[in-house]
């Protein structure tokens, strides 16, 4: 029997089953609900949010047996056949490879049949901006005014390439990325339902890696279960998602933050040795310190973060100046684009972490003023003289000349 990986094993088979997407959640059942349906739907969103998925929901539960319900039974013909992609009146269409007018033309000949069975026929199209200029066009009209049986779905990622004359057409509804919370909460209940003991730094790791996106997530934590076991540690995590490992990451930022060069400079040699990327590094420390600038700037740790992550947020940016902390972000965000173009990746961001090292202290400007004036009293200077130093950059009044 072959092997059926978690992306489609864990595919949600109801609408409440989607993570994220309550909005289009509760637009789509209402719209069953008060026989609101429209004639076309466009979804477009980020790779991997539920955008076919939610298509072939709605087709379930348009055609279910028991419906149209928001709630498909999962156990008739049509519903047994749409999630197996099976179903003679549920076209499923490939808009990168059938994205010719003749494609078009097909579906236009097909769309004046009845359905053979379920009471529409429905076509999904996928990837709907790969379609040419001209299969948009033959496609108008009957997207406009289609027979009452039949139903069209886009998916797209890319909807700002779909001509504004489809658009107009269609129904659209924007997925968006999965909060971390939830993607986490939810990788939690499939890790434990395949008997697999990861924590939740770990956990953490792939809602990082997969940006958003829950079958992203769940082809990590598949290729995680099959390369590291059940009990995979957190370095082992790290390590087959061929990400940094947050813990050289704080010492990094720690050393950092305390102007000392040495770690900074040991760590990263130890990084050279793993055979580390540098502008994932670099990436890395950026958002570490972006965590400490939010976490000293609310006093909350960002929610994307596992819980023993929050504390060492929390403990870094307890006595963190948020002025230097922005300084080195600046720095370090600035460096990525030269590490990724640099011949020497490695030696490019160990001069930009030297940069950082050297910075001279911040200060306001209300520090440098009652500076000034205090030394102006030490000189006996008269009252308000010391702003005015100030004002000439710390230069004394220009006395006349007298012969």
């Amino acid at each position: 029997m072959s092997y059926l990986v978690l992306a489609r094993k864990w595919r949600p088979q109801a609408f409440n089953d989607m993570t994220g997407q309550e909005h289009v959640v509760k637009t789509l059942g209402n719209a069953i609900a008060k026989e609101r349906v429209a004639h076309a739907f466009l979804f477009c969103g980020p790779r991997g949010v539920g955008k076919t998925t939610a298509a072939r929901l709605l087709a379930r539960a348009l055609n279910c047996e028991k419906g149209p319900t928001a709630e498909p039974c999962g156990k008739c013909s049509p519903c047994t056949e749409i999630a197996a992609g099976t179903s003679v009146d549920v076209a499923e269409i490939d808009g990168a490879s059938n994205n010719s007018v003749e494609d078009v033309r097909q579906i236009r000949e097909r769309v004046t049949y009845l359905p053979q069975r379920d009471r529409h026929k429905i076509y999904i199209i996928d990837e709907v901006h790969m379609l040419s200029t001209a299969a948009f066009n033959a496609l108008l009209k009957t997207l406009e005014e289609p027979p009452p049986h039949v139903k069209f779905i886009f998916a797209t990622t890319e909807p700002h390439k779909l001509p504004d004359t489809i658009l107009s057409r269609c129904q659209r509804h924007n997925f968006r990325r999965i909060p971390a919370a939830r993607m986490i909460e939810r990788l939690r209940e499939i890790a434990d339902a395949e008997s697999a003991k990861l924590s939740d730094r770990s956990l953490a790791l792939i809602v990082r890696q997969s940006e958003g996106g829950m079958r992203d997530a769940l082809s990590l934590l598949d290729m995680i279960l099959s390369a590291c076991g059940q009990d995979a540690s957190d370095e082992a995590v790290a390590e087959a998602l061929g990400a940094v490992d947050r813990t050289a990451v704080q010492e990094i930022c720690e050393a950092l933050l305390k102007r000392d060069a040495r770690p900074v400079l040991a760590r990263i040699e130890d990084l050279h040795v793993r055979g580390a990327d540098f502008k994932r590094l670099a990436e890395e420390l950026a958002l570490w310190l972006r965590h400490l600038l939010v976490a000293r700037t609310v006093g909350e740790a960002p929610e994307e973060l596992a819980d023993s992550e929050k504390k060492a947020v929390l403990a870094a940016a307890k006595d963190a100046d948020p002025a230097h902390l922005t300084r080195l972000f600046d720095l370090i965000h600035g460096s990525i684009w030269d590490v990724s173009r640099a011949a020497q990746p490695r030696l490019a961001f160990e001069v930009a972490l030297l940069k950082c090292v050297h910075l001279a202290p911040s200060t306001s400007v209300f520090e440098l003023l009652a500076r000034v004036e205090s030394l102006s009293k030490r000189l006996d200077l008269p009252p308000g003289a010391g702003s005015a130093l100030a004002a000439e950059g710390g230069r004394p009044p220009q006395r006349p000349f007298r012969a």
